[in-house]
């Protein structure tokens, strides 16, 4: 564990986020494309990532103490956001193999007041959590943020955090997970799967979905508690259970999703065998995207929590959000992009609202979606959806 700073050759600059002070590297600031990764990374552009994050801990902690271990902390932006704005009952531990990102780590944690509830270390994401459970530390949820890929770190987070705690997975490469780049899906994720106008949720599902499968081999259950997606990043929260029969009722919810690239028809399938199936509005040949997890992915009471912890700080633009995914609780496991939709049949893009009227006015479900601006979940017919937007449409 670091107890001193050694001397740190990154020339650092304060930026504030949230109510944290923090010192970054300056250059991360000064960079017009993707920050620079050495010698410590910080990317001011996933400030939501982290929003999210401490509402989501925050509404966690609520009522109970909560240990977070950031097994990939760098220089601990989300990690001390944490200890400083979601709750005073919250530990968090932060570690990173990357000595200059811990140095600065600790830093972060010396400024804001933190080092009686944040411990910094330098080590192996993986070597830490595998051997926790052995020294007698018990994490009530762990965090895992990576470049690309959490599937190295998977299997350690879901084996170390305590029975009924949450592992958190980012991904950023979202072409595996979005079925730009076949091949890697099949890699990493054991999952097929072809473009499509709602990818930003066959990636959250994807990626839950496998964090499922991977917690049932170990006679775990998990379920998606929250999930967010943007053009950078996936991002699930995953409570974890501890019996065979847990990890059986999650896999219920497994299953594959059909699209027709022809006619843009979306719909839950059922065979899972990869045999082409005719589309039912347009007899074109449907595509089957998964195994994705299809339950909810999205928790109402810790929704309900994340927009009070919202409300209560003044995030207008989170709490926007929030309310949105509450009213897609329940709904399908998928979205209509009115843009990419109206594009592919050749339409201008309706009024939003003007939609969400003509669908509800014939009684079928319709929200605004959380995963995308222009995104519109509803549990009307494809049929129905198609002829509105076409009415509506004012080319």
């Amino acid at each position: 564990m670091y107890s001193a700073v050694a001397n740190c050759d990154v020339e650092l600059a304060e930026y504030i986020e949230g109510r944290t002070r923090l010192l970054v590297p300056a250059a991360s600031l000064a960079a017009k494309g993707p920050p620079p990764m050495l010698p410590a990374f910080f990317n001011p552009l996933a400030a939501v990532t982290r929003d999210f994050a401490v509402l989501f801990y925050a509404a966690r902690a609520s009522k109970y103490g909560l240990r977070l271990l950031d097994a990939l902390s760098g220089i601990g932006a989300r990690g001390v956001r944490v200890a400083n704005e979601s709750g005073s009952n919250i530990e968090v531990h932060l570690n990173d193999a990357n000595g200059a990102a811990v140095e600065v780590a600790l830093r972060n944690c010396e400024l804001n007041g933190l080092m009686d509830r944040c411990a910094v270390t330098k080590d192996d994401a993986n070597v830490l959590m595998y051997s926790a459970p052995r020294r007698g530390i018990k994490f009530d949820a762990i965090d895992v943020d990576p470049f690309g890929s959490p599937v190295p770190f998977t299997d350690a987070a879901l084996s170390t955090v305590r029975l009924g705690g949450v592992v958190t997975l980012t991904a950023t490469d979202l072409s595996a997970l979005t079925g730009r780049s076949q091949a890697a899906g099949r890699r990493k994720y054991c999952v097929s799967l072809w473009r499509t106008d709602f990818s930003r949720e066959v990636a959250a599902r994807a990626l839950a979905g496998y964090s499922v499968m991977r917690a049932a081999s170990r006679e775990r259950g998990a379920r998606p508690l929250f999930a967010h997606v943007d053009s950078q990043y996936a991002r699930v929260y995953l409570e974890v259970g501890g019996s065979a029969r847990a990890a059986d009722e999650s896999l219920e919810h497994m299953g594959y999703l059909e699209y027709c690239p022809r006619c843009l028809y979306r719909g839950v399938g059922a065979s899972g065998q990869g045999d082409p199936h005719t589309c039912p509005v347009c007899g074109g040949e449907l595509r089957e995207l998964g195994p994705l997890w299809l339950g909810d992915i999205l928790d109402r009471e810790h929704v309900k929590g994340m927009l009070r912890a919202a409300d209560e700080r003044g995030w207008t633009a989170r709490s926007r959000i929030l309310r949105r995914m509450l009213q897609e609780v329940g709904m399908p496991p998928y979205y209509y992009s009115l843009d990419r939709v109206a594009d592919s049949l050749g339409l201008c893009v309706p009024r939003m609202d003007a939609l969400l009227e003509a669908l509800t006015s014939k009684g079928y479900r319709a929200v605004r979606s959380g995963m995308h601006e222009l995104g519109v979940r509803t549990d009307a017919p494809h049929k129905v959806v198609i002829e509105e937007m076409r009415r509506l449409s004012s080319c």
